[in-house]
Protein backbone atom coordinates (compact mmCIF):
# COMPACT_ATOMS: atom_id res chain seq x y z
CA UNK A 1 0.00 0.00 0.00
CA UNK A 2 1.17 3.46 -1.13
CA UNK A 3 0.95 5.97 1.72
CA UNK A 4 1.84 9.72 1.52
CA UNK A 5 2.34 12.63 3.59
CA UNK A 6 -1.13 14.99 3.78
CA UNK A 7 -0.59 17.34 0.79
CA UNK A 8 -3.30 20.60 0.06
CA UNK A 9 -5.96 19.27 -2.69
CA UNK A 10 -6.97 21.81 -5.20
CA UNK A 11 -8.74 21.19 -8.66
CA UNK A 12 -10.60 18.15 -9.91
CA UNK A 13 -7.89 15.98 -11.30
CA UNK A 14 -5.36 13.65 -9.85
CA UNK A 15 -1.76 12.81 -11.18
CA UNK A 16 0.66 10.16 -10.56
CA UNK A 17 4.58 10.79 -11.19
CA UNK A 18 6.44 7.93 -11.95
CA UNK A 19 10.60 7.61 -12.05
CA UNK A 20 11.22 4.47 -14.11
CA UNK A 21 9.26 3.23 -17.30
CA UNK A 22 6.16 0.78 -15.62
CA UNK A 23 2.99 0.08 -15.89
CA UNK A 24 0.79 1.65 -13.20
CA UNK A 25 -1.99 -0.42 -11.98
CA UNK A 26 -4.95 0.68 -9.15
CA UNK A 27 -7.00 -1.96 -8.13
CA UNK A 28 -8.72 0.48 -5.19
CA UNK A 29 -8.04 3.77 -4.71
CA UNK A 30 -9.27 5.68 -1.73
CA UNK A 31 -8.41 9.52 -1.03
CA UNK A 32 -9.50 11.03 2.41
CA UNK A 33 -8.98 15.09 2.28
CA UNK A 34 -10.78 17.38 4.95
CA UNK A 35 -12.17 19.67 2.99
CA UNK A 36 -11.19 23.15 4.82
CA UNK A 37 -12.91 26.15 3.10
CA UNK A 38 -10.98 29.51 3.94
CA UNK A 39 -13.13 31.80 5.22
CA UNK A 40 -12.64 35.54 6.69
CA UNK A 41 -12.90 36.12 10.48
CA UNK A 42 -15.75 37.97 11.96
CA UNK A 43 -18.30 37.16 8.41
CA UNK A 44 -21.32 38.66 8.54
CA UNK A 45 -24.50 35.84 8.21
CA UNK A 46 -28.19 36.75 6.91
CA UNK A 47 -27.08 38.52 3.73
CA UNK A 48 -30.07 38.80 1.12
CA UNK A 49 -29.64 38.57 -2.74
CA UNK A 50 -32.19 41.27 -4.08
CA UNK A 51 -33.22 40.60 -7.79
CA UNK A 52 -32.83 43.83 -9.56
CA UNK A 53 -35.92 42.99 -11.02
CA UNK A 54 -37.90 42.45 -14.57
CA UNK A 55 -37.20 46.27 -15.96
CA UNK A 56 -33.58 44.53 -15.64
CA UNK A 57 -33.94 41.62 -16.17
CA UNK A 58 -35.67 39.22 -18.40
CA UNK A 59 -36.55 35.65 -19.52
CA UNK A 60 -33.33 34.66 -21.12
CA UNK A 61 -29.88 34.57 -19.31
CA UNK A 62 -28.69 37.68 -18.03
CA UNK A 63 -24.67 37.11 -17.24
CA UNK A 64 -21.66 39.39 -16.74
CA UNK A 65 -22.39 42.57 -14.80
CA UNK A 66 -19.78 45.38 -15.06
CA UNK A 67 -20.79 48.43 -12.83
CA UNK A 68 -19.09 51.89 -13.46
CA UNK A 69 -17.34 53.29 -10.35
CA UNK A 70 -20.19 55.74 -9.51
CA UNK A 71 -22.82 53.09 -9.44
CA UNK A 72 -25.24 54.48 -11.39
CA UNK A 73 -24.90 52.42 -14.57
CA UNK A 74 -24.59 48.66 -15.43
CA UNK A 75 -23.55 46.80 -18.15
CA UNK A 76 -24.19 43.26 -18.71
CA UNK A 77 -24.64 40.34 -21.33
CA UNK A 78 -27.99 38.86 -22.34
CA UNK A 79 -28.09 35.28 -24.49
CA UNK A 80 -30.20 34.38 -27.08
CA UNK A 81 -32.77 37.07 -26.67
CA UNK A 82 -35.33 37.76 -29.71
CA UNK A 83 -34.20 41.43 -28.13
CA UNK A 84 -30.60 40.76 -29.97
CA UNK A 85 -29.27 42.02 -32.85
CA UNK A 86 -29.56 39.04 -34.27
CA UNK A 87 -32.15 37.79 -32.63
CA UNK A 88 -32.64 33.74 -30.72
CA UNK A 89 -29.79 33.01 -32.84
CA UNK A 90 -27.57 35.61 -31.75
CA UNK A 91 -25.10 33.88 -28.55
CA UNK A 92 -24.75 37.44 -27.10
CA UNK A 93 -25.58 41.32 -27.41
CA UNK A 94 -24.41 43.58 -24.66
CA UNK A 95 -27.11 45.37 -23.02
CA UNK A 96 -27.21 48.73 -20.33
CA UNK A 97 -28.90 50.31 -17.24
CA UNK A 98 -28.89 53.26 -15.24
CA UNK A 99 -30.01 54.62 -12.03
CA UNK A 100 -30.03 57.77 -10.02
CA UNK A 101 -30.17 56.13 -6.39
CA UNK A 102 -28.51 52.59 -7.14
CA UNK A 103 -31.65 50.94 -5.90
CA UNK A 104 -34.05 51.73 -8.66
CA UNK A 105 -32.83 50.38 -11.99
CA UNK A 106 -34.36 51.65 -16.12
CA UNK A 107 -35.79 49.04 -18.63
CA UNK A 108 -32.70 47.36 -19.60
CA UNK A 109 -31.69 48.46 -23.27
CA UNK A 110 -29.32 46.91 -26.40
CA UNK A 111 -26.41 48.64 -26.42
CA UNK A 112 -26.90 48.77 -30.54
CA UNK A 113 -24.31 49.17 -33.03
CA UNK A 114 -21.38 49.34 -33.30
CA UNK A 115 -20.88 47.77 -30.17
CA UNK A 116 -23.31 44.85 -30.80
CA UNK A 117 -23.91 43.23 -34.09
CA UNK A 118 -25.26 39.60 -35.43
CA UNK A 119 -22.49 38.10 -33.80
CA UNK A 120 -21.66 37.31 -29.92
CA UNK A 121 -20.48 40.35 -28.07
CA UNK A 122 -19.40 40.80 -24.85
CA UNK A 123 -17.32 43.21 -23.14
CA UNK A 124 -14.99 42.91 -20.36
CA UNK A 125 -14.70 46.49 -18.59
CA UNK A 126 -15.20 50.35 -18.27
CA UNK A 127 -13.14 52.61 -16.92
CA UNK A 128 -13.81 54.40 -13.83
CA UNK A 129 -15.37 58.03 -15.91
CA UNK A 130 -17.30 55.43 -17.96
CA UNK A 131 -15.91 56.79 -21.04
CA UNK A 132 -14.10 53.87 -22.18
CA UNK A 133 -14.70 50.13 -22.92
CA UNK A 134 -12.56 47.14 -23.32
CA UNK A 135 -13.01 44.08 -25.33
CA UNK A 136 -11.37 40.85 -24.72
CA UNK A 137 -10.00 39.38 -28.19
CA UNK A 138 -7.81 35.77 -28.16
CA UNK A 139 -4.54 37.83 -29.14
CA UNK A 140 -5.27 41.09 -26.52
CA UNK A 141 -7.30 43.92 -26.01
CA UNK A 142 -9.64 45.96 -27.94
CA UNK A 143 -10.77 49.61 -26.56
CA UNK A 144 -14.29 51.92 -27.76
CA UNK A 145 -14.00 55.72 -26.58
CA UNK A 146 -16.85 57.47 -26.22
CA UNK A 147 -17.43 60.64 -28.93
CA UNK A 148 -19.93 63.56 -29.81
CA UNK A 149 -21.31 60.66 -32.49
CA UNK A 150 -21.79 57.61 -30.40
CA UNK A 151 -18.51 54.95 -29.90
CA UNK A 152 -15.17 54.96 -31.72
CA UNK A 153 -14.44 52.34 -33.91
CA UNK A 154 -11.77 49.31 -31.96
CA UNK A 155 -8.46 49.99 -31.58
CA UNK A 156 -5.85 47.59 -30.13
CA UNK A 157 -3.80 48.55 -26.96
CA UNK A 158 -0.16 47.56 -27.68
CA UNK A 159 0.34 44.78 -25.91
CA UNK A 160 -0.26 41.03 -27.51
CA UNK A 161 -0.72 37.48 -26.36
CA UNK A 162 -2.07 34.57 -27.65
CA UNK A 163 -4.64 33.08 -25.43
CA UNK A 164 -4.52 29.39 -25.62
CA UNK A 165 -8.38 28.91 -24.20
CA UNK A 166 -11.45 29.46 -25.62
CA UNK A 167 -12.85 32.23 -23.42
CA UNK A 168 -10.80 35.15 -21.30
CA UNK A 169 -12.01 37.63 -19.00
CA UNK A 170 -10.37 41.25 -18.09
CA UNK A 171 -11.05 43.87 -16.06
CA UNK A 172 -9.46 47.61 -15.89
CA UNK A 173 -7.72 48.96 -12.78
CA UNK A 174 -9.85 52.25 -11.45
CA UNK A 175 -6.71 54.81 -12.30
CA UNK A 176 -6.66 52.91 -15.85
CA UNK A 177 -2.91 51.91 -15.59
CA UNK A 178 -3.32 47.81 -15.14
CA UNK A 179 -5.60 45.28 -16.88
CA UNK A 180 -6.03 42.42 -14.62
CA UNK A 181 -7.12 39.08 -16.95
CA UNK A 182 -7.67 35.31 -16.83
CA UNK A 183 -5.68 33.59 -19.78
CA UNK A 184 -3.86 30.26 -20.65
CA UNK A 185 -0.39 31.28 -22.26
CA UNK A 186 3.00 29.20 -21.65
CA UNK A 187 3.78 31.12 -18.61
CA UNK A 188 0.55 29.42 -16.93
CA UNK A 189 1.65 27.32 -13.46
CA UNK A 190 0.14 24.23 -14.31
CA UNK A 191 0.41 24.75 -18.30
CA UNK A 192 -0.78 21.85 -20.39
CA UNK A 193 -0.94 21.86 -24.23
CA UNK A 194 -4.41 19.67 -24.04
CA UNK A 195 -6.77 22.64 -25.54
CA UNK A 196 -9.55 20.82 -24.45
CA UNK A 197 -8.40 21.83 -20.90
CA UNK A 198 -9.26 25.61 -19.66
CA UNK A 199 -6.90 26.15 -16.88
CA UNK A 200 -6.45 29.33 -17.17
CA UNK A 201 -4.67 31.57 -14.62
CA UNK A 202 -4.51 35.37 -13.48
CA UNK A 203 -2.59 37.61 -15.04
CA UNK A 204 -2.03 41.74 -15.36
CA UNK A 205 -0.10 43.77 -17.38
CA UNK A 206 0.83 47.51 -16.33
CA UNK A 207 1.23 50.70 -18.53
CA UNK A 208 4.16 52.60 -18.65
CA UNK A 209 4.87 56.55 -18.40
CA UNK A 210 5.04 56.17 -21.71
CA UNK A 211 1.79 54.88 -22.36
CA UNK A 212 3.17 51.00 -23.36
CA UNK A 213 1.59 48.04 -21.62
CA UNK A 214 4.37 45.57 -20.51
CA UNK A 215 4.21 41.78 -21.67
CA UNK A 216 1.36 39.66 -19.00
CA UNK A 217 2.99 39.18 -15.51
CA UNK A 218 1.29 35.75 -14.22
CA UNK A 219 -0.04 36.70 -10.44
CA UNK A 220 1.63 33.49 -9.09
CA UNK A 221 1.01 30.87 -7.26
CA UNK A 222 -0.95 32.66 -3.91
CA UNK A 223 -3.42 33.19 -6.49
CA UNK A 224 -3.41 30.80 -9.45
CA UNK A 225 -3.95 26.91 -8.73
CA UNK A 226 -4.00 23.94 -11.14
CA UNK A 227 -7.58 24.36 -11.77
CA UNK A 228 -9.15 27.48 -13.70
CA UNK A 229 -9.22 30.85 -12.62
CA UNK A 230 -11.76 33.28 -14.18
CA UNK A 231 -13.95 36.76 -13.77
CA UNK A 232 -10.92 38.95 -12.24
CA UNK A 233 -12.10 42.06 -10.45
CA UNK A 234 -9.95 44.55 -9.07
CA UNK A 235 -11.61 47.13 -6.36
CA UNK A 236 -11.19 50.67 -6.68
CA UNK A 237 -8.83 50.43 -4.24
CA UNK A 238 -6.45 49.02 -6.55
CA UNK A 239 -5.27 46.14 -3.96
CA UNK A 240 -8.45 44.22 -3.41
CA UNK A 241 -8.75 41.55 -6.15
CA UNK A 242 -12.08 39.17 -6.58
CA UNK A 243 -11.65 36.36 -8.55
CA UNK A 244 -13.13 32.72 -8.90
CA UNK A 245 -11.91 29.62 -9.48
CA UNK A 246 -12.85 25.78 -9.18
CA UNK A 247 -8.93 25.09 -7.78
CA UNK A 248 -9.92 26.05 -4.20
CA UNK A 249 -12.13 24.39 -1.77
CA UNK A 250 -15.41 25.54 -1.67
CA UNK A 251 -19.13 25.10 -2.08
CA UNK A 252 -19.90 24.88 -5.82
CA UNK A 253 -18.29 24.02 -8.81
CA UNK A 254 -16.84 27.53 -8.99
CA UNK A 255 -16.22 29.62 -6.06
CA UNK A 256 -15.48 33.61 -5.51
CA UNK A 257 -12.41 34.49 -3.41
CA UNK A 258 -10.50 37.54 -2.41
CA UNK A 259 -7.05 38.50 -1.76
CA UNK A 260 -5.42 41.60 -0.90
CA UNK A 261 -1.75 42.42 -2.65
CA UNK A 262 0.40 43.29 0.04
CA UNK A 263 3.03 45.71 -1.44
CA UNK A 264 3.72 46.93 -4.58
CA UNK A 265 4.62 43.97 -6.32
CA UNK A 266 1.86 42.00 -8.52
CA UNK A 267 3.29 38.61 -7.23
CA UNK A 268 2.31 39.33 -3.42
CA UNK A 269 -0.91 38.61 -2.01
CA UNK A 270 -2.39 37.64 1.25
CA UNK A 271 -4.12 33.76 1.03
CA UNK A 272 -7.21 33.97 -0.85
CA UNK A 273 -10.52 33.66 1.16
CA UNK A 274 -13.87 32.38 0.21
CA UNK A 275 -16.70 35.32 0.12
CA UNK A 276 -19.10 32.52 2.16
CA UNK A 277 -22.28 30.48 1.70
CA UNK A 278 -24.51 33.58 1.47
CA UNK A 279 -22.63 34.90 -2.07
CA UNK A 280 -21.22 31.27 -2.81
CA UNK A 281 -23.54 28.46 -3.90
CA UNK A 282 -23.45 24.83 -4.43
CA UNK A 283 -23.53 25.80 -8.44
CA UNK A 284 -21.32 28.16 -10.25
CA UNK A 285 -20.42 31.00 -9.13
CA UNK A 286 -18.23 33.95 -10.94
CA UNK A 287 -18.45 37.53 -12.54
CA UNK A 288 -18.73 39.58 -9.38
CA UNK A 289 -18.57 43.33 -9.62
CA UNK A 290 -18.41 46.32 -7.07
CA UNK A 291 -18.76 50.37 -7.60
CA UNK A 292 -16.44 52.66 -5.78
CA UNK A 293 -18.81 53.02 -2.42
CA UNK A 294 -18.34 48.71 -2.31
CA UNK A 295 -21.53 48.65 -0.30
CA UNK A 296 -23.21 46.31 -2.40
CA UNK A 297 -21.90 43.64 -5.35
CA UNK A 298 -23.68 42.71 -8.14
CA UNK A 299 -23.64 39.49 -9.38
CA UNK A 300 -25.53 36.75 -11.35
CA UNK A 301 -28.00 34.23 -9.73
CA UNK A 302 -30.43 31.68 -10.79
CA UNK A 303 -32.39 31.18 -7.45
CA UNK A 304 -35.88 32.65 -7.89
CA UNK A 305 -35.18 34.16 -11.16
CA UNK A 306 -36.85 35.43 -13.55
CA UNK A 307 -35.09 33.66 -16.19
CA UNK A 308 -32.42 30.99 -16.95
CA UNK A 309 -30.49 33.45 -14.67
CA UNK A 310 -30.56 37.03 -13.15
CA UNK A 311 -28.52 40.10 -11.90
CA UNK A 312 -28.86 40.35 -8.29
CA UNK A 313 -27.62 42.92 -5.60
CA UNK A 314 -25.92 41.69 -2.08
CA UNK A 315 -25.08 43.81 0.91
CA UNK A 316 -21.29 43.63 1.64
CA UNK A 317 -20.12 42.73 4.90
CA UNK A 318 -17.11 44.67 6.03
CA UNK A 319 -14.59 41.61 6.09
CA UNK A 320 -15.00 41.25 2.31
CA UNK A 321 -14.90 44.82 1.67
CA UNK A 322 -12.18 46.71 -0.41
CA UNK A 323 -10.09 49.55 1.43
CA UNK A 324 -12.06 52.96 1.28
CA UNK A 325 -11.89 55.63 -1.79
CA UNK A 326 -12.62 58.76 -2.77
CA UNK A 327 -15.08 59.34 -5.51
CA UNK A 328 -14.04 62.47 -6.89
CA UNK A 329 -16.60 63.73 -9.73
CA UNK A 330 -17.81 67.02 -11.53
CA UNK A 331 -17.74 68.28 -15.41
CA UNK A 332 -14.82 69.91 -17.36
CA UNK A 333 -16.25 73.70 -18.43
CA UNK A 334 -15.98 76.43 -20.22
CA UNK A 335 -15.01 78.46 -17.72
CA UNK A 336 -16.86 81.96 -19.58
CA UNK A 337 -19.89 80.18 -20.79
CA UNK A 338 -20.08 77.37 -18.74
CA UNK A 339 -20.75 74.86 -21.83
CA UNK A 340 -19.37 71.02 -21.64
CA UNK A 341 -15.63 70.92 -22.59
CA UNK A 342 -13.94 67.40 -24.10
CA UNK A 343 -10.64 67.26 -21.78
CA UNK A 344 -7.76 64.56 -20.80
CA UNK A 345 -7.72 64.44 -17.25
CA UNK A 346 -4.30 63.58 -14.97
CA UNK A 347 -3.96 62.75 -11.52
CA UNK A 348 -1.28 63.06 -9.91
CA UNK A 349 0.66 62.02 -5.99
CA UNK A 350 2.23 65.38 -4.80
CA UNK A 351 4.35 63.52 -2.19
CA UNK A 352 6.14 61.51 -4.98
CA UNK A 353 5.37 64.11 -8.10
CA UNK A 354 4.38 60.91 -10.16
CA UNK A 355 1.29 61.06 -12.20
CA UNK A 356 -0.67 57.81 -11.15
CA UNK A 357 -3.48 57.94 -13.62
CA UNK A 358 -5.96 59.68 -15.78
CA UNK A 359 -9.31 59.72 -17.49
CA UNK A 360 -11.62 61.56 -20.04
CA UNK A 361 -14.74 63.30 -19.82
CA UNK A 362 -17.48 62.94 -21.10
CA UNK A 363 -17.27 64.73 -24.80
CA UNK A 364 -20.94 65.84 -24.53
CA UNK A 365 -22.17 66.42 -21.04
CA UNK A 366 -18.33 67.12 -20.06
CA UNK A 367 -19.02 64.50 -17.24
CA UNK A 368 -16.14 63.10 -15.75
CA UNK A 369 -15.22 59.97 -12.72
CA UNK A 370 -11.91 59.47 -10.74
CA UNK A 371 -11.52 57.00 -7.87
CA UNK A 372 -8.29 58.22 -5.37
CA UNK A 373 -7.31 55.96 -2.85
CA UNK A 374 -6.92 57.71 0.55
CA UNK A 375 -4.06 58.82 2.60
CA UNK A 376 -2.67 60.77 0.06
CA UNK A 377 -2.84 64.53 -1.43
CA UNK A 378 -3.65 64.93 -4.84
CA UNK A 379 -3.35 67.11 -7.77
CA UNK A 380 -6.09 67.09 -10.79
CA UNK A 381 -5.26 68.43 -14.20
CA UNK A 382 -7.48 68.97 -17.02
CA UNK A 383 -6.27 69.78 -20.83
CA UNK A 384 -8.50 70.59 -23.64
CA UNK A 385 -7.28 72.20 -27.39
CA UNK A 386 -7.50 75.67 -26.89
CA UNK A 387 -7.81 76.37 -23.17
CA UNK A 388 -5.17 76.53 -20.40
CA UNK A 389 -5.11 73.90 -18.32
CA UNK A 390 -6.56 73.89 -15.01
CA UNK A 391 -5.36 72.44 -11.61
CA UNK A 392 -6.89 71.74 -8.59
CA UNK A 393 -5.96 70.33 -4.81
CA UNK A 394 -7.04 67.97 -2.80
CA UNK A 395 -5.79 66.74 0.33
CA UNK A 396 -7.05 63.55 1.22
CA UNK A 397 -4.60 62.61 4.24
CA UNK A 398 -7.28 61.96 6.83
CA UNK A 399 -10.36 60.52 5.37
CA UNK A 400 -10.92 57.35 6.41
CA UNK A 401 -14.11 56.07 5.38
CA UNK A 402 -15.41 56.04 1.45
CA UNK A 403 -16.07 59.94 0.37
CA UNK A 404 -17.78 61.37 -2.74
CA UNK A 405 -16.18 65.23 -4.30
CA UNK A 406 -18.31 67.41 -6.25
CA UNK A 407 -16.05 69.42 -8.11
CA UNK A 408 -16.18 71.00 -11.68
CA UNK A 409 -12.70 72.10 -13.22
CA UNK A 410 -13.54 75.45 -15.27
CA UNK A 411 -11.11 75.54 -18.05
CA UNK A 412 -10.24 79.29 -19.39
CA UNK A 413 -10.18 80.32 -23.07
CA UNK A 414 -6.67 81.74 -23.50
CA UNK A 415 -7.77 84.87 -23.69
CA UNK A 416 -5.21 87.80 -23.62
CA UNK A 417 -6.18 89.82 -20.07
CA UNK A 418 -7.05 86.85 -18.39
CA UNK A 419 -5.41 85.79 -15.05
CA UNK A 420 -5.08 82.10 -14.11
CA UNK A 421 -4.42 80.77 -10.29
CA UNK A 422 -1.78 78.20 -9.61
CA UNK A 423 -2.97 76.41 -7.28
CA UNK A 424 -0.11 74.03 -6.65
CA UNK A 425 1.90 76.39 -5.38
CA UNK A 426 3.62 76.30 -2.27
CA UNK A 427 6.01 78.58 -0.25
CA UNK A 428 7.97 77.85 3.26
CA UNK A 429 6.39 79.68 5.68
CA UNK A 430 6.80 84.02 5.72
CA UNK A 431 9.75 82.90 3.12
CA UNK A 432 9.59 83.05 -0.79
CA UNK A 433 11.47 79.64 -1.15
CA UNK A 434 9.23 77.60 -3.07
CA UNK A 435 8.36 73.70 -2.20
CA UNK A 436 8.86 70.51 -3.97
CA UNK A 437 5.36 70.15 -4.31
CA UNK A 438 4.83 73.16 -6.44
CA UNK A 439 7.18 72.16 -9.32
CA UNK A 440 4.96 69.71 -11.15
CA UNK A 441 2.15 72.69 -11.04
CA UNK A 442 4.93 74.93 -12.39
CA UNK A 443 6.32 72.43 -15.28
CA UNK A 444 3.07 72.45 -16.00
CA UNK A 445 3.01 76.43 -16.93
CA UNK A 446 6.33 75.83 -18.83
CA UNK A 447 4.38 73.47 -20.91
CA UNK A 448 1.65 75.87 -21.46
CA UNK A 449 4.19 78.47 -22.40
CA UNK A 450 6.35 75.71 -24.72
CA UNK A 451 2.99 74.70 -26.60
CA UNK A 452 2.46 78.00 -26.99
CA UNK A 453 5.73 79.92 -28.14
CA UNK A 454 4.14 83.51 -28.84
CA UNK A 455 2.54 84.06 -25.51
CA UNK A 456 3.76 85.96 -22.91
CA UNK A 457 2.48 86.25 -19.42
CA UNK A 458 2.83 88.60 -16.25
CA UNK A 459 3.21 87.06 -12.89
CA UNK A 460 1.49 88.23 -9.89
CA UNK A 461 2.32 87.54 -6.12
CA UNK A 462 -0.60 88.05 -3.84
CA UNK A 463 -0.56 87.76 0.31
CA UNK A 464 -3.08 87.96 2.47
CA UNK A 465 -3.07 91.22 5.10
CA UNK A 466 -1.61 89.78 8.28
CA UNK A 467 1.59 92.00 8.77
CA UNK A 468 3.06 95.14 7.43
CA UNK A 469 1.75 96.28 4.28
CA UNK A 470 5.43 96.88 2.81
CA UNK A 471 6.81 93.58 4.34
CA UNK A 472 3.93 91.98 2.75
CA UNK A 473 4.47 93.45 -0.92
CA UNK A 474 8.46 92.81 -0.27
CA UNK A 475 7.62 89.46 -0.10
CA UNK A 476 5.09 89.07 -2.70
CA UNK A 477 7.89 90.45 -5.41
CA UNK A 478 10.02 88.02 -3.97
CA UNK A 479 8.03 85.21 -4.76
CA UNK A 480 7.26 86.32 -7.90
CA UNK A 481 11.02 86.66 -8.54
CA UNK A 482 11.37 82.72 -7.31
CA UNK A 483 8.76 81.83 -9.79
CA UNK A 484 9.67 83.69 -12.52
CA UNK A 485 13.12 82.28 -12.49
CA UNK A 486 11.93 78.66 -12.14
CA UNK A 487 10.36 79.00 -15.39
CA UNK A 488 13.38 80.77 -17.11
CA UNK A 489 15.86 77.52 -15.30
CA UNK A 490 13.25 75.00 -17.43
CA UNK A 491 14.20 76.95 -20.72
CA UNK A 492 11.39 79.60 -21.16
CA UNK A 493 12.92 82.91 -22.21
CA UNK A 494 13.01 85.73 -19.45
CA UNK A 495 11.49 88.75 -21.91
CA UNK A 496 8.20 86.40 -22.04
CA UNK A 497 7.68 86.65 -18.42
CA UNK A 498 7.32 90.10 -16.30
CA UNK A 499 6.31 90.12 -12.68
CA UNK A 500 4.68 91.86 -9.97
CA UNK A 501 3.96 92.04 -6.17
CA UNK A 502 0.59 92.77 -5.19
CA UNK A 503 1.17 92.21 -1.21
CA UNK A 504 -2.47 91.82 -0.30
CA UNK A 505 -3.98 95.15 -2.02
CA UNK A 506 -6.29 92.55 -3.90
CA UNK A 507 -7.89 89.35 -2.17
CA UNK A 508 -10.27 87.55 -3.97
CA UNK A 509 -12.11 86.95 -0.74
CA UNK A 510 -12.19 88.52 2.45
CA UNK A 511 -9.41 87.83 5.00
CA UNK A 512 -12.22 87.31 7.62
CA UNK A 513 -10.75 83.32 8.51
CA UNK A 514 -8.05 81.48 8.45
CA UNK A 515 -9.45 79.44 5.00
CA UNK A 516 -10.01 82.69 3.42
CA UNK A 517 -6.65 83.77 3.90
CA UNK A 518 -5.31 80.82 2.76
CA UNK A 519 -6.74 81.17 -0.90
CA UNK A 520 -5.89 85.04 -0.50
CA UNK A 521 -1.70 84.03 -0.52
CA UNK A 522 -1.48 82.84 -4.12
CA UNK A 523 0.76 83.61 -6.99
CA UNK A 524 -1.27 84.08 -10.66
CA UNK A 525 -0.42 84.35 -14.12
CA UNK A 526 -2.33 87.02 -16.48
CA UNK A 527 -1.68 86.38 -20.59
CA UNK A 528 -0.80 89.33 -21.83
CA UNK A 529 -0.05 88.63 -25.29
CA UNK A 530 -1.65 85.77 -27.18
Amino acid sequence: MLETEALPLYGTRLGFITYTNMVLEVDNFVLRHDLKINLPPNLATGLVKENLGPQVNSPYDDLGPIITADGRTIYFGRENSPENIGGKSDGEDIYITTSTDGITWSKSKNLGPPINNAETNNMAAVSADNNMLIFCKSDGFQIRKRTKAGWSEPEYLNVRFKNEAKTMEANLSADGKAIVFTSKLAQNLFYSADNDLSEKDVYVTVQDEKGNWGAPINLGKQINTSGDELSPFLAADGRTLYFATNGRPGYGSYDIFMSKRTGNSWTDWTEPVNLGPEINTNSFDAYYTLSAAADYAIMVSDRNSIGASDLVRIKLPEAIKPDPVVLLMGRTLNAKTKQPVSADIFFEDLTVRKEVGEAISDPNTGSYRITLTKGKNYGIRAEAKGYLSVNENFELASVTEYKEINKDLLLMPIVVGESIMLNNVFFEQGRPALKSQSFPELDRLVEIMQDNPTVKIELGGHTDNVGNKDALKTLSENRVKAVKEYLVSKGINKDRITGKGYGGSVPVVPNTTEANRQRNRRVEFKIVKK
